[in-house]
C-alpha cells in the first residue's frame, strides 16, 4: 500500500534531517527515508569540524559553549549541541622538511583560547542523534534501512520505491550525499562535468604528536600528501590521504609516511592506529538548478564533496521552509520554490560552482623535489590571518605565490620553469584522471 505525504525527504545526514525536522516543526507530513540502520553512525571520512564566527557561501555559524548551541545568525536558527568538543585555531602547511606556512598567530591562539577559535570539533554523531530525536519529536515518520532504488514523478505526486514499498510525495527532497543515487536515476549527472573518482583513507590514531593543539596540518612530502587534524578527544588524531590515482594503495602510503619518512615519522612513536576509513567519491561539478521533477538536491548531492556541516544544515533549512510556502501557497512547481533555488545560485553556484576545486591537476611533488618545496615554503615569512575556509586558503596561498614569481625566477630559476611546467600540463593531467575515473552517470 502506498503511504503519501506532502514531503519524502531520501537521506538523513545534516542537509536531509535538517530539511525534515525544519518541515515538519512547519505542519507538513513528512516521510525521512536513510539506507543506513544506525543513522547518526559516521560510515565514511568526517572530521566533525565546523567553521565559525566567518562567512562561507554568504552563511555564519556561532558556538554558544554556554548554552551548547549551533547559532546561524544569517540563517536565523540554531540546534543544540550537548558533546564534546575542541577549539581549532586554523590551518598549517607544512613541507617534506619540516618548514611551515601559518593560517593564525598560534601564539596568541594559546593565550587567548575561546576568543581566536575559527573553528570546533565535535561529535558528528551526537550532532545527527541529537537532530534525529528533533525529528522525532515533530512527528517525522523515520525509515531506517530503506534504500531508494527508484524515484519517478507521476501525475500528481512524485514515486519512491524503497525496498520495493512504494512512498508519494508532493514534493521530495534528494539529500542522499555525494554519490546521490536521484542525481543519478533523475538524469541530473548526465549534464555535469565528470571530474575523476577520489579515493580517500583515513587512519584514526590515539596518542600524542608534536602539533599545535587545535591546527589542521596538511603535510606535503615527495611520496604524497596527507592532512593530520585533532579531533574532538584530547589524543584523538585522523591522518589522512587521497588520490585520484586508482592504482595506488593509499593504506601503503600512510604506512609509510607514519613509519618512514625521515621528518615526520618520529611524530608518530607513541602513537596507535586504532581504526582504519575508506572513502570512494565520483566527482561531478555542481548544479547550476538542482530541480527537476519536483525534486530538490541539496547538501552533497548538488555539490562536489565535502560541502560541510554548517553549509549542508542551511541547506536544509531553506529548503523546508521553501516547499512550506510552495505547499501553503498552492504552487507545486518550480515556481513555488524559486526563493531556493535563487538563494543558491547566489550564494553557492555562482560564486563557487565553476571554482577548480583542485583535483586531478597535478600535486607539486610530482615536480618538485622536497629541497625545491621547502625552499618555496621558507619564502612566506609571515603568518596568514587564521581560517576554516578553504576557499580563502588556497586563494590567500595562490595570490602570495604569484606575487612571490619574481624572487623565484630571479633566485631559483630552474623552480620557477618547473613550476610553469606544471601549470602547462594541468589539462593534461586532468584528461588522464577523468578517463582513469568511473563516472557512473
Amino acid at each position: 500500500m502506498t503511504t503519501t505525504y506532502d514531503l519524502v525527504v531520501v537521506g538523513a545526514g545534516p542537509a536531509g534531517l535538517m530539511a525534515a525536522k525544519t518541515a515538519a516543526e512547519n505542519g507538513l507530513n513528512v516521510a525521512l527515508l536513510e539506507r543506513k540502520t544506525d543513522i547518526p553512525k559516521i560510515r565514511r571520512l568526517d572530521g566533525g569540524a565546523i567553521g565559525i564566527n566567518e562567512y562561507l557561501f554568504g552563511q555564519m555559524v556561532i558556538f554558544n559553549s554556554r548554552a551548547k548551541l549551533l547559532s546561524f545568525p544569517t540563517s536565523g536558527f540554531s540546534i543544540p549541541y550537548n558533546g564534546p568538543y575542541a577549539n581549532i585555531y586554523g590551518f598549517q602547511v607544512y613541507s617534506p622538511g619540516g618548514k611551515r606556512l601559518l593560517f593564525g598567530d598560534w601564539e596568541e591562539a594559546k593565550k587567548r583560547g575561546d576568543e581566536v577559535r575559527v573553528g570546533i570539533s565535535l561529535d558528528k554523531e551526537i550532532l545527527l542523534q541529537g537532530l534525529l530525536e528533533e525529528c522525532r519529536k515533530v512527528g517525522v515518520e523515520v525509515f531506517p534501512g530503506t534504500n531508494v532504488t527508484h524515484i519517478r514523478q507521476e501525475e500528481v505526486y512524485v514515486k519512491v520505491t524503497a525496498n520495493g514499498k512504494p512512498f508519494e510525495g508532493t514534493f521530495v527532497i534528494a539529500a542522499d550525499g555525494v554519490n546521490s543515487r536521484i542525481a543519478r536515476i533523475l538524469g541530473f549527472n548526465q549534464e555535469r562535468k565528470f571530474k575523476g573518482t577520489a579515493r580517500y583513507v583515513t587512519w584514526i590514531m590515539r596518542g600524542e604528536i608534536p602539533i599545535d593543539p587545535g591546527s589542521f596540518n596538511f603535510i606535503i612530502t615527495e611520496k604524497g600528501i596527507f592532512s593530520i587534524y585533532p579531533g574532538y578527544e584530547k589524543g584523538l588524531v585522523h591522518v589522512n590521504t587521497f588520490s585520484c590515482n586508482t592504482k595506488l594503495d593509499l593504506n601503503a602510503s600512510i604506512e609509510q609516511f607514519v613509519k618512514e619518512d625521515t621528518t615526520y615519522a618520529s611524530w608518530f612513536t607513541k602513537v596507535k592506529k586504532v581504526e582504519v576509513v575508506n572513502c570512494v567519491v565520483n566527482l561531478f561539478s555542481p548544479i547550476k538548478e538542482p530541480f527537476r521533477d519536483n525534486t530538490l538536491l541539496i547538501g552533497d548531492a548538488a555539490w562536489i564533496m565535502e560541502f560541510s556541516t554548517m553549509a549542508a544544515l542551511c541547506c536544509g533549512w531553506k529548503a523546508g521552509h521553501a516547499i512550506t510556502l510552495a505547499l501553503i501557497d498552492k504552487n507545486i512547481i518550480r515556481e513555488g520554490i524559486k526563493s531556493y533555488l535563487e538563494w543558491w545560485e547566489k550564494c553557492f553556484y555562482d560564486p563557487y560552482g565553476r571554482y577548480d576545486f583542485g583535483m586531478g591537476t597535478g600535486e607539486p611533488q610530482d615536480y618538485l623535489t622536497g629541497e625545491e618545496l621547502d625552499y618555496l615554503a621558507s619564502l612566506v615569512k609571515e603568518p596568514f590571518p587564521a581560517t576554516m575556509n578553504f576557499f580563502t586558503l588556497f586563494n590567500q596561498i595562490g595570490n602570495t605565490y604569484a606575487a612571490l614569481f619574481p624572487t623565484i625566477e630571479e633566485q631559483r630559476p630552474e623552480i620557477m620553469e618547473k613550476l610553469l611546467d606544471m601549470r602547462a600540463q594541468m589539462e593534461e593531467v586532468r584528461e588522464k584522471t577523468i578517463k582513469a575515473g568511473f563516472p557512473n552517470r
